[in-house]
């Protein structure tokens, strides 16, 4: 078995849903934090206790697609980079992954409000 260093990884997830207009969809990132200050994570620690959050990167992506479509945002692809060579480990403090996700451009001020930002 061959280790690959964490900024050597890229995970993208996509829909197999076909849209018609891929002009009115846009792609945002974020960068998250550490110990599950994420909106996504803190509502998912609503409903569930904190060593019970998945431990494989497909069950977090799915807490984090049900978050937003729970907020009226299609997510149609997620592509999961890691482009810091070093975090600190403070809660405030990115985790060291950014998360891009492509979604239609209606959705684009809601994921502005929570902390994400258009991908140049």
């Amino acid at each position: 078995m061959r280790w690959i260093g964490w900024a050597g990884l890229v995970i993208i997830v996509t829909s197999t849903a076909c849209h018609e207009d891929e002009e009115e969809q846009v792609w945002v990132t974020i960068d998250p934090i550490q110990c599950l200050g994420n909106p996504w994570e803190q509502d998912w620690l609503l409903t569930h206790e904190y060593d019970e959050y998945p431990k494989d990167q497909d069950g977090r992506l799915r807490i984090f697609r049900e978050f937003f479509e729970a907020q009226e945002v299609i997510v149609h692809g997620i592509e999961v980079t890691f482009p810091y060579d070093v975090t600190c480990a403070a809660c405030a403090c990115p985790r060291g992954d950014r998360i891009s996700c492509l979604i239609d451009e209606a959705g684009l001020p809601t994921m502005l409000e929570w902390g994400f930002v258009e991908a140049g």
